[in-house]
């Protein structure tokens, strides 16, 4: 409860967008008729962190909802096919099938779905736009807003917030075009009831609309071929909607006459969008660059990030890449602090059986002295002549010496494990799960170097990429494996191999026990 965030229910909400070396912000309130725009800022900043700290000595935004757009080249918005399991495992089923979308590692990257409209087509599937994040740009975005003293409340892509935008143009029972241009490239969206349908990037860049007559023209020439694809796809795949017509967004400094141009190259109505019909810009000024000059693609998708509440009320599909509810400061089942607390558990649970341990090997130390002591003693004595029954009890005595020191050296192999924590090797094992491969056998002795890890898997060609994804782990990143044995698995003795390969693993220590093992006779 100390470290309990203050409520921020009634806080504004700001979509934040990089665009290149400028980071933009848009602060939105809820609550009345239509959204207000109350501020609007852009600063010049090397790091998303920098920006944000700049920005947030200006807002104090310390109780605002943060609402991060991340860049076109951290997430990848894939269009797929659902799986046939229940809505709650799509991520965990898709996972495998878009290794053939992207290209970098998606074994612990985020995934989200978003699932669309199944009225807008007469097919059974249920196409689906995926979303996947690598695990190491959601981190980054994770310590620049730490680094700035603020918390995300949702992170967002450029694809969802142009949609939030989109949808408030759209006309009952209809679907909407929305085009939007930015300083590097273009965006088109189609909505239906609030939801995204289709989106593409187009490659024309909004500065070529205030060019020459005759880059503009080829810029809108490029721009037009690729509305017009998508819409021949949108008609062909989802031909149960009909489409109202597209909005353009025009670009800062561009003059009416763009709508003519596309309109004569495109055959569904295209009109302006402006933003004034659905949203309240009047705290901005009149003279504000946004009424005056135009708006671009990094605003559009700032704002269309701060639009999110608005959205959720009418029960559209949001990307849940951050925890709102831990964001908001009520700490979430999974939250950092309740993770530090488990941390905590861990360790006293280490701790204790640790002194356990040192207890009972120091037990059995003074018990193995008194045993030796008493030996001694009996070896002197059967020096001279003794009774049949002093030989019997001096026999005895050796035999428990012998038990004596096999359990004082367990022991010691146990306690030099603990040290170097044994649950640290079992941790590090069931974070880096790989679907065909299992562990089925871990030997550790002494302090951790006599190491052997068997197991089973479906192919070899896993095994490779299994021990790379180990050696992250700090455990496993000083150790290096000296022995592998690979068999194929029969069903039976004589039987053909069962397509499973088993593996065994020896670090140095352990190779050399079982080459000496096997030399000996």
């Amino acid at each position: 409860m100390p470290f309990r965030r203050p409520s921020n229910a009634t806080s504004p909400w700001v979509g934040i967008a990089q665009d290149g070396a400028v980071l933009l912000a848009v602060e939105v309130v809820h609550g009345g008729d239509r959204p207000v725009v109350e501020w609007v800022g852009r600063v010049d900043a090397s790091s998303l962190s920098n920006g944000l700290q700049t920005l947030n000595r200006e807002r104090r935004w310390n109780t605002s909802k943060l609402v991060g757009l991340l860049r076109n080249d951290a997430a990848r918005l894939v269009a797929i096919p659902a799986p046939d399991v229940p809505r709650s495992e799509w991520a965990d089923a898709l996972r495998w099938s878009l290794r053939d979308h992207v290209d970098f590692e998606v074994d612990d990257a985020l995934i989200d779905v978003l699932e669309v409209p199944e009225a807008t087509q007469l097919r059974q599937s249920r196409p689906t736009l995926t979303v996947v994040l690598p695990r190491e740009k959601f981190v980054q975005m994770q310590t620049d807003v730490d680094d700035a003293g603020l918390h995300w409340t949702a992170l967002d892509v450029s694809e969802t917030a142009l949609r939030n935008v989109s949808a408030l143009g759209e006309e009952e029972g209809k679907a909407h075009a929305l085009l939007a241009f930015g300083e590097s490239s273009s965006l088109l969206v189609v909505t239906y009831q609030g939801e995204l349908v289709m989106a593409r990037h187009i490659e024309v860049q909004g500065t070529a609309m205030t060019s020459s007559s005759e880059s503009r023209e080829g810029a809108l020439s490029r721009a037009s071929l690729e509305v017009l694809r998508t819409i021949d796809t949108f008609e062909r795949m989802h031909s149960e909607v009909s489409l109202q017509g597209l909005s353009v967004v025009l670009p800062p400094g561009s003059g009416e006459d763009v709508l003519p141009l596309l309109a004569d190259l495109i055959y569904v109505p295209v009109r302006a969008f402006r933003l004034g019909e659905w949203i309240d810009l009047s705290a901005l000024g009149e003279d504000h660059p946004w009424l005056t000059s135009g708006v671009n693609l990094a605003d559009l998708c700032a704002l269309g990030a701060a639009l999110r509440p608005m959205t959720e009320a009418t029960g559209r599909q949001q990307l849940r890449f951050v925890d709102e509810s831990e964001a908001a400061g009520a700490g979430g089942a999974w939250s950092a602090r309740v993770g530090l607390r488990w941390a905590g558990v861990a360790a006293a649970i280490g701790v204790s059986v640790g002194v356990g341990l040192s207890l009972w090997a120091s037990h059995a130390g003074t018990r193995a002295q008194q045993v030796e002591a008493e030996l001694a003693q009996l070896q002197r004595s059967v020096a001279e002549p003794q009774a049949s029954n002093v030989t019997r009890e001096l026999e005895d005595l050796q035999r428990k010496e012998a038990v004596q020191t096999q359990l004082r050296q367990i022991l010691q192999g146990n306690m030099s494990a603990t040290s170097m924590g044994y649950s640290d090797l079992l941790i590090a094992l069931g974070r880096q799960t790989q679907p065909g491969v299992w562990i089925t056998g871990l030997k550790v002795r002494g302090d951790g170097r006599d190491l052997e890890l068997s197991g089973s898997m479906t192919s070899p060609s896993l095994l490779p990429a299994y021990l790379r994804r180990l050696e992250r782990e700090d455990r496993f990143r000083s150790r290096r494996f000296a022995q592998i044995e690979m068999r194929d698995k029969a069903t039976q003795e004589g039987a053909a191999p069962s397509g499973v390969t088993e593996f065994t693993l020896r670090g140095r220590d352990a190779a050399e026990r079982v080459a000496t093992q096997k030399e000996t006779p």
